[in-house]
Formats: C-alpha cells, sequence, structure tokens
C-alpha cells in the first residue's frame, strides 16, 4: 500500500506565508514595468507629433496649424509632404487625445495634450514631470 502524504495546517500556513513574501517583492517591479511602458508610448506619441508638426512648420514658414482645426489639419493629408497623423493620439496616462493651446504650463491634466502657440512646444499635459519630455 502507498502512503498518502499531506500537509499540516502548519506547514500550509508557512508556505502561504513565504508565497505571499513574494509576492510582496515582486509586485513593484511589475508595476514599474507597467509604468516604464506608458513612458515608452508617451514618448513614441510626442516623437509622431512633433515630427508632423515639424514638416508642417518647415512648409508653413515657421507657422503653427490654426488652434480652431489644428486637429483637421494634422490628420487629413492635403499634399504630399503634408502631416499624416491618422489621429491625435492618446496620452497613456490620462487616456484623452485632446489638445490645450496656452494658458496653465503643461502638466494641469486638463487635456491630453499642450501645445504652445508662441513656441510651438508640443507637451504632454497629464502632469508636471511628463511634460519635460
Amino acid at each position: 500500500m502507498q502512503e498518502e502524504r499531506n500537509l499540516s495546517l502548519v506547514q500550509a500556513v508557512i508556505i502561504a506565508i513565504i508565497l505571499g513574501i513574494v509576492a510582496r517583492s515582486v509586485g513593484p517591479a511589475f508595476t514599474q514595468a507597467g509604468t516604464d511602458k506608458a513612458i515608452c508610448k508617451l514618448i513614441d506619441r510626442l516623437e509622431a507629433v512633433r515630427t508632423d508638426l515639424d514638416l508642417y512648420r518647415a512648409h508653413h514658414k515657421g507657422a503653427i496649424p490654426p488652434c480652431e482645426s489644428f486637429e483637421a489639419v494634422m490628420t487629413t493629408e492635403t499634399g504630399r509632404y503634408e502631416p499624416r497623423l491618422d489621429e491625435i493620439p492618446v496620452n497613456p496616462f490620462n487616456g484623452l487625445n485632446t489638445v490645450r493651446f496656452d494658458g496653465e504650463p503643461a502638466g494641469s491634466g486638463e487635456a491630453g495634450w499642450r501645445l504652445d502657440t508662441k513656441t510651438g512646444c508640443f507637451q504632454a499635459d497629464n502632469d508636471a514631470a511628463c511634460a519635460g519630455l
């Protein structure tokens, strides 16, 4: 006959405590990985819009697209060398794809993005740390 081996209650509790300690020490690493991924997405989206803004400015004597038609201008192919965004990208931190112009410094969280019409600087608007990217 084979002898059955069962865990005692004390052994089960010890295993649960060890697994809890391991989970607690590994958890922050997964959280950091999610934040790093969002930062990478944010940077990629900033670069895409900034590249198209630079292209627009190069073909319009340094002018930026008009505020009232910014999205339409940036997402509509109007010429061979014009910007070609499919849509204004979503800011991965606040889920917004809106653009606000001037006003409060970037980082207020009012929109996904902020464009300074005087300098042409396009920034993330979710928080001050991301505004500096």
